[in-house]
């Protein structure tokens, strides 16, 4: 463990879970729970509580609690030890829920503090390990989401992160077909589909902008053409992507 003090006042599981929420959830927690100096020490009264950590729920919480501390407290290369603590115990998590807890919970529990399940602790697993550049390993990244993928049909907003993997190696087609799928499920979720959240869409714009200057730079102005004409369809062109698009068409 990253043990911080030998003593610790935490005396039981339910106890550990709320310290770790108190500063970590802006929902919970006041400003002076959040302090650098605070957070520090109730980290070392749990991690020091935790001698055979077996509770998914304690481990997920000092994940969280380690990333949103580097978050608001660690800058430069420094945040790449902190980070690695808050995906130790992310994985530790993931792996004692995989017995214990189920896969998603029904919607009336799902995103709600006092319940978890293993996609809440998979999402933001896989979520740091492709947004984090310090720590990011892709591969990883999308074993761990791929189980979210495959084990919900709902929209969760890390499957945004799983689309953004494909881009970030340059498989803009696959990172394409992610974003429209879990588009599509924003549009049916009795959770999302009254807001749905453009991020899902965003990406696809994205994807499709450098399929097209892809095929624009190899000579293939049809397939170039087609791209944008998709994002217009979309209406996820920009006035530049539109700009391009009349010029393709009046020069082929």
């Amino acid at each position: 463990m990253f043990g911080l003090f030998n003593k610790t006042k935490i005396s039981n599981d339910d106890e550990a879970v709320t310290s770790l929420m108190r500063i970590s959830s802006m929902g919970f927690g006041s400003e002076d729970d959040f302090k650098k100096e605070n957070m520090l020490k109730v980290l070392g009264e749990v991690e020091g509580y935790v001698h055979n950590l077996q509770n998914p729920k304690i481990a997920y919480w000092l994940g969280i609690a380690w990333r949103n501390f580097t978050a608001w407290h660690i800058r430069g290369d420094e945040r790449k030890e902190y980070l690695e603590k808050a995906v130790f115990y992310f994985d530790k998590a993931l792996s004692l829920a995989k017995n214990t807890l189920p896969v998603q919970l029904p919607l009336d529990k799902r995103h709600n503090s006092d319940y978890l399940d293993q996609i809440d602790i998979a999402g933001d697993l896989g979520d740091i390990l492709v947004n984090e550049a310090l720590i990011r390993d892709l591969d990883r990244a999308e074993r761990v989401l791929q189980l979210v993928f495959d084990g919900t049909e709902e929209y969760e907003p890390c499957l945004c992160a799983y689309a953004e993997l494909f881009y970030k190696r340059g498989d803009y087609q696959k990172c394409a077909e992610i974003g429209l799928n879990i588009s599509d499920r924003c549009a049916k979720s009795p959770e999302w589909k009254d807001n749905p959240p453009p991020a899902p869409l965003g990406i696809v714009g994205s994807a499709y902008r450098a399929l097209a200057k892809q095929a624009k730079k190899e000579g293939k102005a049809e397939e170039a053409i087609g791209l944008f004409q998709k994002m217009k369809e979309l209406k996820l062109a920009s006035n530049n992507d539109l700009r391009i698009l009349d010029r393709l068409k009046t020069t082929n």
